[in-house]
């Protein structure tokens, strides 16, 4: 009997202790796990090249940042980079970090730089929001994705202070710059017991291009467009006003991330037509 309550506590102890080096594991590993994710999983979604330069998240605080994110363009497209972020600051709940829904309070991006390149039939970010709804896990009818890995609760996520590069043919190799109204999304998936990582992606492109649709459709692009190729000095001066105060806040993105993507890039097509003649 005595050797039985030694042999069952010798092993809840070993029990104990892999439970503790796993999550040894998890903390010390955290930075890693994280840029590896974020890398993969939008170059999955996106069929793209997403790169990140650096990550550092404090275990104990749960506070952090991600600097470097570089996504490419889609095939076709002469532009070397879709989306750049420079510095992306993070707060995650440290207490459920090794839970099976991780809390992450808030998101916050700075200074976006976002490449809008027309194409002959569609734009790039039109390109992207196709791979996305395409090949992401949730694109069969689940809102918050796939079962299989773990699942997030952003509270907020903020885009603030971006600025959009058009580029089409008829500039030849200069663009027009554009502000990007701001972005503030809340909750999302929240009401689905958390949401996978391509879901988040999906909100936050869906939020992105109808912002970007905004930009557009407030200014005449075919007129600033002869001002550029024209030389005409201080064009984007009088571009910048026009959208900078919206603010697009979104309750429980994840619900309706991939019907907001195709109602956004349509409006962002309409939008261009100006600028390329039609």
């Amino acid at each position: 009997m005595n050797k039985t309550i030694k042999i069952a506590g010798i092993t809840l102890i070993s029990i104990a202790v892999l439970i503790v080096v796993g999550v040894i594991f998890i903390y010390s590993s955290l930075d890693s796990i994280v840029k590896a994710a974020v890398e993969s999983v939008a170059s999955d979604m996106t069929q793209t090249e997403v790169t990140l330069d650096n990550v550092s998240i404090s275990p104990t605080t749960g506070e952090g940042s991600l600097s470097g994110f570089t996504m490419s363009n889609p095939e076709g497209f002469k532009s070397d980079d879709a989306f750049k972020f420079e510095n992306i600051s993070i707060k995650v709940d440290p207490t459920s970090i090794a839970n099976d829904v991780v809390i992450i309070n808030e998101i916050s991006i700075t200074a976006p730089h976002i490449t809008y390149e027309v194409g002959p039939s569609k734009s790039n970010i039109d390109t992207i929001n196709e791979n996305a709804q395409t090949n992401s896990s949730s694109s069969e009818g689940s809102d918050s994705g796939s079962d299989d890995g773990p699942k997030f609760i952003v509270e907020h996520l903020y885009l603030n202070d971006g600025e959009i590069s058009v580029a089409a043919a008829p500039l030849g190799d200069k663009t027009i710059d554009l502000v990007l109204p701001n972005i503030h999304l809340k909750d999302i998936g929240k009401g689905d017991s958390g949401a996978s990582p391509d879901v988040i992606l999906k909100a936050a492109l869906g939020a992105v291009t109808k912002n970007i649709t905004g930009a557009l459709g407030s200014v005449d692009l075919k007129g600033l467009a002869k001002g550029v190729t024209d030389g005409v000095k201080g064009v984007a001066d009088g571009v910048t006003g026009g959208a900078s105060a919206v603010t697009d806040t979104v309750s429980d993105a994840a619900s309706d991330a991939g019907e907001g993507l195709k109602d956004a890039a349509d409006g962002a097509g309409d939008a261009l037509k100006g600028l390329l003649g039609d």
